[in-house]
């Protein structure tokens, strides 16, 4: 495969076009992501072998006027050329910035018990929460004292290592990246460099959130690193006296047969408070009746609401007095 081709460009690509064909390309058929694939490591030492030749203006002139012949007669000294040090050349310094990036607290996960007006109107909720702050008295470091310097990576966080044919770079596992060993270890943390705490919050339940959904409020959660972690509270419902169907609210009304045959009023207890509802005579088992607006709200913070909905449950009492049986069949003409 001719360099060019390696990189999926033409002989008309300038520096900039070259550089960015090979990042992609490096990155793509990196052994680190190809695990146990030759194929792709030949790749790798190919899109390496083709870089060093095109960034170079000289090689790059032998090569398109002579190929990979004239190049090798030319350049017989750096033909064994390790193609790590070109992709360490390359993303040397962006995988050093990577290893010593901002690091982020853990979040704190919380389940928090609510009702169900809680979820429909919104509400406030004051808690307690036990999080992970950064150790005060070794302020975060773990160490009664200064650090001393790695002796596995001499302070630099990393260790180079061979594999196969590749130079590879990583993090120092001794030091875990510092560069730096904990020589006495505080013994307020006993060297974790963090400390348990309590942190009190005023949660905001928004109207119209669902059960099973969580809350985020960022930067309450631990703070043992340089950024703050999160608060994640999901909303647990228990106990609660509708059934939430979509963006309507359920509930159940029993009347005896008598009331369905002539029609009744019943006091039903709403979240909006208790309403008279008006049964119509005849109604059958299961009709619903619907109070409109006072179900759940349909997105969040928003007015518009569902409906109540009242399933009629009729039960049928059981009669053993004869004169009432008797009434009852002059009613039915028997």
């Amino acid at each position: 495969m001719e360099y060019y081709e390696a990189l999926g460009i033409n002989k008309s690509a300038d520096d900039s076009t070259i550089k960015k064909a090979y990042r992609k390309a490096a990155m793509k058929y990196h052994p680190d992501k190809n695990p146990d694939n030759p194929e792709a490591e030949e790749k790798f030492k190919l899109v390496n072998e083709a870089y060093s030749v095109l960034s170079d203006p000289q090689k790059k002139q032998i090569y398109d006027l002579h190929g990979k012949n004239g190049m090798n007669q030319r350049f017989q000294q750096h033909s064994n050329q390790n193609p790590f040090d070109v992709f360490n050349d390359m993303f040397g310094d962006f995988f050093h910035q990577q290893s010593r990036r901002v690091r982020k607290s853990s979040n704190v996960h919380i389940d928090l018990e609510v009702q169900l007006k809680e979820l429909v109107f919104g509400g406030n909720r004051e808690l307690t929460i036990p999080v992970k702050k950064q150790c005060s008295p070794c302020k975060g470091t773990g160490s009664d004292g200064p650090k001393v310097t790695c002796d596995q990576c001499n302070g630099h966080g990393q260790v180079r290592f061979m594999r196969g044919f590749m130079n590879l770079t990583t993090a120092c596992d001794k030091c875990n990246g510092s560069g730096n060993l904990i020589k006495f270890v505080c013994k307020n943390c006993r060297g974790s460099g963090k400390q348990n705490a309590n942190r009190d919050i005023s949660l905001k339940i928004p109207a119209g959130i669902r059960p099973e959904q969580t809350i985020r409020l960022e930067g309450l959660g631990n703070r043992d690193e340089d950024l703050p972690g999160d608060l994640l509270a999901t909303l647990r419902l228990r106990n609660f006296p509708f059934k939430i169907v979509g963006d309507d609210l359920l509930s159940q009304v029993k009347i005896d047969c008598f009331e369905a045959m002539i029609g009744c009023e019943k006091l039903i207890k709403t979240l909006d408070g208790e309403k008279k509802v008006v049964i119509p005579a005849g109604i059958q088992p299961g009709k619903k009746i619907r109070l409109s607006n006072l179900g759940f709200p349909r997105t969040v913070h928003s007015r518009a609401r569902g409906n109540f909905l009242i399933e009629v449950d009729i039960f049928i009492p059981k009669i053993d007095d004869e004169n009432t049986i008797k009434t009852l069949n002059k009613i039915r003409g028997v």
